[in-house]
């Protein structure tokens, strides 16, 4: 049968209306056109189906049977355009989110809380798996919005400034370092080095590693881990130094027995970018509230809700290492090779 959504709008109509001269006016139709796609119909299916007694027009029993799919077809479409609509006004959807390097989401609740309050409707998932790789979980299309330091060259992806940060050693009071005002990369030499798990299939050397290896200075032992808490817990129980950002390690710092000492003014400065490929309204929301998050807005919520709001929307979709599994390397014999890097 070759029946068009227009055939529905038209029986459901002229039900409602119970003539052909009300139906035509509200189709805005002329009563000639209507009659004519009424007869098309009804020749195609075969039936009549509607009965005709004067001007009145009442439905056969097979009329009621196209009546009853037109009525859920036509809610069905309403519905549907509905969704397209919200969808395209950033009401409803799907938003994946992931940040390059860190693991650590403490500031990204806050914002969630704010963005759900004003668009309730968007899925928000926080992709951790994306973490070591989040230029290339854009370009597949998994991730919606990557927090990143290092660009790629490509015209599909969009990069927006969103803030500055500052790096910091983090050392444990315990450690003969913390006494520090400044630590510069000479003072990575023999230490226990902390810091996170590399991709080498990714091309650009970090800054922290680079410097180490253009001063020629050797620490003790290079560990690699992947999770920020993880890190935390090795430095607090002094078996290590680390490098992190002076926002991402904030929150720790009251009630752990380590201390930020900032790293020396030419290396410490640094700037981040939000990376899309698609410029959704959902997507533009979000970055608007990240803007107003890193210009000093009051997105803050307590410990308690900021742990519900992470295990609400984190996702993983591939298994990784647990937080305990660490990397060790004595710098002595690394190569050149192993600092490809592209997280810090």
């Amino acid at each position: 049968m070759n029946i068009a959504l227009h055939h529905f709008r038209l029986i459901d109509t002229i039900s409602k209306e119970g003539t052909l001269t009300k139906a035509a006016a509200t189709l805005h139709l002329t009563q000639s056109a209507l009659s004519h796609q009424l007869k098309e119909l009804e020749r195609e299916l075969g039936i009549d189906v509607f009965n005709r007694n004067g001007k009145k027009l009442h439905l056969s029993e097979q009329g009621y049977r196209f009546l009853r799919s037109a009525e859920k077809i036509l809610a069905e479409m309403k519905s549907l355009e509905e969704d397209i609509n919200n969808y395209k006004h950033g009401k409803t959807g799907k938003l994946s989110i992931s940040m390059q390097c860190y693991t650590a989401y403490h500031w990204l609740p806050g914002i969630i809380k704010y963005y759900k309050s004003r668009w309730p409707d968007i899925n928000i998932q926080i992709l951790s798996d994306a973490t070591r790789r989040p230029l290339e979980y854009l370009m597949n299309g998994d991730l919606d919005i990557g927090i990143i330091r290092t660009q790629m060259v490509n015209t599909k992806i969009r990069y927006e400034p969103i803030f500055n940060d500052h790096l910091c050693a983090i050392i444990s009071k315990d450690h003969p370092l913390s006494k520090k005002k400044v630590i510069d990369i000479a003072d990575f030499q023999d230490q226990e080095l902390i810091l996170p798990l590399y991709d080498p299939s990714y091309q650009d050397t970090p800054m922290i590693e680079s410097l180490i290896q253009a001063q020629q200075v050797k620490p003790k032992t290079l560990h690699r881990i992947h999770y920020t808490d993880a890190t935390i817990e090795m430095v607090n129980a002094n078996l290590g130094i680390s490098v992190i950002a002076d926002w991402i390690v904030e929150p720790y710092l009251k009630n752990k027995n380590i201390v930020a000492i900032p790293m020396h003014h030419s290396v410490a400065s640094r700037s981040w970018f939000a990376a899309t490929c698609k410029q959704t309204p959902a997507i533009q929301n979000f970055l608007e509230c990240l803007k107003m998050y890193f210009s000093g807005a009051d997105m803050s919520i307590d410990t308690e809700e900021m742990k519900t709001v992470i295990q609400e929307h984190e996702v993983r979709k591939q298994p990784i290492m647990p937080p305990a599994m660490i990397f060790t390397k004595p710098m002595g014999i690394t190569q050149a090779a192993d600092f490809k890097n592209y997280q810090y």
